[in-house]
């Protein structure tokens, strides 16, 4: 099975049941719901199965895009947009409730991909640079 086919498959099985349905056609994904899905699934570091995901809502990774672009614009101009926005702390809401939904032990793994993730993301962004 391809790395993907994995990550998409652990997804499935945590991810909430609303999630679920956006995730197998069931229901239609909305901008903002793909954009929490994308930045959940990064967090966790599935990678493979981001770029799944960026290819199969092409409309709304471009807009997510534009979204991201518009946003560094006015971020650099506006240093505290970020925090004004509450952008962060949305970002935090949407891991908290993904994992407040899961049984401890589940918790316990993804708590740490999280961890990994951001570890590796951190040191590779410093190798950059």
């Amino acid at each position: 099975m391809k790395k993907a086919e994995t990550q998409e498959q652990e997804f499935l099985e945590v991810c909430s049941s609303y999630d679920h349905d956006l995730l197998t056609g069931k229901k239609e994904m909305t901008l903002k719901d793909y954009e929490r899905i994308t930045y959940l699934v990064s967090s966790l570091g599935y990678s493979q199965y981001l770029q799944f995901l960026i290819g199969k809502y092409m409309d709304l990774a471009q807009a997510d895009e534009e979204r991201e672009e518009r946003e560094h614009e006015i971020y650099l101009e506006y240093p505290e947009y970020y925090e004004d926005e509450g952008i962060l702390e949305e970002e935090e809401k949407w891991l908290e409730e993904f994992l407040n939904q899961l049984t401890e032990k589940k918790r316990q793994y993804f708590e740490n991909l999280i961890i990994e993730s951001s570890s590796y993301q951190k040191s590779y962004c410093i190798q950059m640079f």
